[in-house]
């Protein structure tokens, strides 16, 4: 997630929600300095549409270099957990894959098997709540797939997908918000989308951090 204009809007929302999250503490928090392991993760979701506005329709990437799929999408959505000391995760999604031609090649569900590495940036002081972080989580997965063309039945896979959340992004840092998603089909055999695409405001990512109050839980 990011601060776009759509965000700004619902700034004296968020702000709100923050104040009666610190007086529930007791306190402020330094949430530059979150320790927490555990965190949820959210990618194009209906949380995401609640407390940000824009309508969420997944969040989109591209493969630039797979072979017979260049040029080949996916659209991805999904919500669930984390946690950073035992690097596991939980959760999953759906998502559709369309050919370059906009044609849908397959469809089906995905499931968070292990947390691969988290790079924290760190938790918002404005105008999201005090609980929504931002950085770069690599999750294991698995693929349950019907295929459509050609029409194949149902195939699984595994993979791994890359979840980007720009709250707090370092200085230099111009990954774009959202995720990049890979399939190992075979042992020779990688489908690579590796190019989020725009528009972004309608595929945010996010990690709320589960040690703290905020009222967005």
């Amino acid at each position: 997630m990011r601060e776009t204009l759509s965000m700004k809007r619902f700034a004296p929302i968020f702000a709100l929600l923050l104040a009666l999250s610190l007086l529930a503490s007791g306190g402020v928090q330094a949430a530059s300095v979150n320790t927490s392991a555990k965190f949820d993760w959210h990618v194009s979701d209906a949380f995401i549409q609640t407390m940000a506005g824009p309508n969420q329709t997944g969040a989109v990437a591209k493969a630039s270099d797979s072979g017979a799929f260049i040029g080949h999408s996916v659209r991805v959505s999904g919500t669930g957990t984390m946690n950073t000391a035992a690097m596991n995760a939980t959760g999953g999604g759906t998502f559709v894959h369309t050919d370059a031609t906009g044609q849908v090649v397959a469809f089906g569900t995905w499931t968070a098997t292990s947390l691969k590495s988290f790079t924290f940036f760190g938790c918002d002081t404005g105008p999201f709540p005090a609980d929504f972080c931002g950085g770069v989580a690599v999750m294991s997965l698995h693929v349950v797939a019907t295929t459509t063309n050609p029409a194949m039945g149902q195939v699984q896979a595994d993979g791994e997908i890359w979840v980007n959340c720009r709250i707090h992004a370092p200085a230099g840092n111009t990954d774009e918000e959202g995720i990049k998603l890979k399939v190992f089909l075979n042992p020779t055999t990688t489908v690579d989308f590796d190019r989020p695409q725009p528009p972004f405001e309608n595929g945010e990512t996010l990690f709320v951090s589960r040690s703290q109050s905020g009222a967005s839980k």
